[in-house]
């Protein structure tokens, strides 16, 4: 009697499949809206990158988005499930109805730097001058309305404010055209800048919460497990991040589209410095947020960060407050 061993192959085969799937989570997935250059959604791209998504259950697919406006506009329709460093819509979209809250966030400084043609030592030097800036009511636009009216500079009469579409990228493509003389620009790209001959002004650091992970409460209500699992790995790549430089790296590059080492090096040295792996925001970025948020609407200045803030999944992850409070 002849014997066929394939289909004996085939079955154990199977059963070894079988075998292995019942031992991996199942995997749900979320769609979270991220920056269309996504340096405040960073530790997604390495959790993306090391598997931590995976390892939880998830899969996460990244829609990347060019304004806070359009980012709450998706998350608030169902569209995306979160949203990850897009922090100028949270407080209009909570003030027009919308059960929108922030879960934590991992990055808590102003993220911009100006780049300008000629060198300034002042921000009152932009008077007269063209500035690009993002869409009305996107981070760029807003921090630029702040910046410029603490300088005592009227947005609306002293310069010109060209909106255009995109991000840091595009803006710096027209300040490299010729058709604006400055902009703020994603500080990851200040040595760039340099190298091509343009001019880099900082400002002091300035607390803000430039990327909060945001929800809407009924999402999070009803599928709780795998927002928790989402904070969680968040949280875990954001550790990764701060305590391994090489194995940030392969992200980083794609993030820059750089293999410059000079520019890596700048890049990661600011992500480990300014990293909260915690994600509980200092108190002082969320009022400053609310503080920005109120030169689009002064009643957004009168809500409280107990309204539009929930850490209760931190909470009940374990998290310790303030473990790198020494930085």
């Amino acid at each position: 009697m002849k014997f066929t061993t394939a289909p004996v192959i085939s079955l154990i085969a199977f059963l070894v499949l079988s075998s292995s799937a019942r031992n991996l989570p199942a995997q749900e997935t979320m769609r979270v809206a991220i920056p269309l250059f996504p340096t405040a959604a960073f530790p997604l791209l390495v959790a993306s990158d090391k598997g931590f998504f995976q390892r939880e259950g998830l899969t996460v697919e990244p829609i990347r988005i060019n304004s806070a406006p359009t980012t709450y506009q998706a998350l608030i329709s169902g569209d995306v499930h979160a949203a990850a460093g897009a922090p100028t819509g949270l407080l209009p979209s909570h003030a027009q109805g919308a059960d929108v809250v922030a879960l934590g966030s991992w990055d808590n400084l102003v993220p911009y730097v100006w780049v300008t043609r000629e060198k300034i030592s002042d921000i009152r030097e932009l008077r007269g001058k063209k500035v690009g800036v993002n869409r009305a009511g996107s981070k760029p636009w807003l921090i630029i309305q702040v910046l410029l009216q603490d300088a005592g500079l009227d947005p609306a009469k002293d310069l010109t404010l060209l909106q255009m579409g995109g991000g840091s990228q595009e803006r710096v493509a027209a300040l490299m055209r010729g058709g604006i003389d400055a902009t703020l620009a994603d500080v990851l790209l200040e040595p760039i800048m340099k190298k091509r001959g343009f001019f880099v002004l900082r400002g002091k650091p300035t607390p803000f919460m430039n990327a909060p992970i945001a929800v809407k409460r009924s999402y999070a209500a009803t599928n709780r497990t795998a927002v928790k699992k989402f904070v969680k790995a968040f949280a875990d790549a954001t550790r990764y991040l701060v305590d391994n430089r090489e194995g940030t790296m392969r992200p980083l590059t794609q993030l820059l589209n750089s293999n410059d080492s000079e520019n890596l090096d700048f890049a990661y040295q600011y992500l480990h410095v300014n990293s909260e792996p915690t994600l509980y925001p200092p108190e002082d970025a969320v009022k400053n947020l609310i503080r920005m948020s109120a030169y689009m609407d002064k009643k957004l200045g009168a809500i409280s960060a107990n309204r539009v803030m929930d850490f209760s999944i931190l909470d009940e992850l374990g998290t310790k407050r303030n473990q790198r409070s020494q930085k």
